[in-house]
């Protein structure tokens, strides 16, 4: 079964009960299968100075499969090129092919894009293999057309993949199509909890004011840790704009109390920060929002207690910036 056929019938909710486990599960190494979570592959590699690129000879030895592939898409020649992701994992390879192939002019002619849409399209939607999936779903993000990214979207649901559907969203809904490009990532963080959602939240178009107060209230939460994604929210999101307008005017009317419980959010993982990720120190506004914050509370107190966060929060802003 193809891990595309697994998943396409299958609700965000049913994945997270069965712990996201892929068809392909049985064939990791025991230790690998014990502490697998999906997408922390990517995550962790993407945040540490580990080397992860392929040397170029590799890249072009691969690239130069893909290339005999549109030629001659034969099944051997598929084959091959199926086999290579496998091997060296998808992370290593995905961008500098991409940018090959683009080189090598596979994505000029309309004939030979076409054949590499095919090749991403049968890895991304047949293979039974997740490192083949996840190039060609990258693949896809120079060759393929919008109802592509809408065909994969029951991959980018499942945190393993979203990262690589988030990226070719991006890529696709560009130009005229760039208005369909927040919807549809925000259908993605709404369903992964993981680091897919931490993926999709840097991703995002936050130019348009409903993301900036949906990435303020819900943007923050997933099931890593609140510090990786308290920054990005915090400055994206606008938050001590939004900690302002609560305090002095009505504009969220009706939704003060999930906006604060998004504000808490963020200010948690802000002030417990995980070793590497943002702090207080690294958010360019923190004086104005932790001063915006502590006087919302002490004014606002209805609004403070709907927070069982918000009197520790306050408490130990007004230490820092007393």
């Amino acid at each position: 079964m193809s891990i595309y056929e697994y998943l396409k019938d299958r609700s965000p909710y049913e994945l997270a009960s069965s712990g996201h486990i892929l068809p392909d599960s049985g064939e990791l190494d025991p230790d690998t299968r014990k502490k697998w979570v999906p997408g922390a592959y990517e995550g962790i590699l993407l945040r540490s100075d580990m080397r992860i690129k392929q040397h170029v000879i590799v890249d072009h030895r691969i690239a130069r499969a893909v290339r005999r592939c549109v030629l001659d898409p034969s099944d051997d020649n598929y084959g091959k090129v199926e086999r290579f992701p496998v091997k060296y994992s998808a992370i290593s390879i995905a961008d500098p092919i991409c940018s090959l192939c683009v080189a090598y002019k596979l994505t000029q002619n309309a004939a030979r894009r076409e054949a590499l849409r095919g090749i991403a399209l049968r890895l991304a939607l047949t293979s039974s293999k997740r490192e083949a999936v996840k190039f060609g779903i990258a693949l896809l993000g120079i060759s393929g057309v919008p109802d592509d990214v809408y065909t994969i979207k029951p991959l980018g649901m499942h945190d393993e993949f979203t990262l690589y559907a988030a990226g070719t969203a991006s890529r696709i809904f560009t130009g005229e199509n760039a208005r369909f490009k927040n919807a549809y990532l925000k259908e993605l963080a709404e369903a992964a909890h993981g680091w897919g959602k931490i993926a999709v939240m840097y991703e995002l178009d936050y130019t348009d004011p409903d993301i900036r107060l949906w990435t303020l209230k819900y943007g923050c939460e997933n099931s890593i840790g609140l510090s990786y994604l308290a920054n990005v929210c915090a400055t994206k999101g606008r938050m001590s704009d939004a900690i302002s307008d609560l305090l002095n005017t009505d504009r969220y009317a009706g939704e003060e109390k999930e906006l604060f419980r998004g504000i808490c959010d963020i200010f948690t993982g802000l002030l417990d920060p995980e070793e590497n990720n943002d702090g207080l120190n690294e958010y360019g506004n923190s004086f104005e929002a932790s001063r915006s914050f502590t006087e919302l509370c002490e004014r606002k107190p209805e609004l403070a207690v709907s927070d069982a966060r918000a009197e520790e929060i306050a408490g130990r802003l007004r230490r820092i910036y007393k």
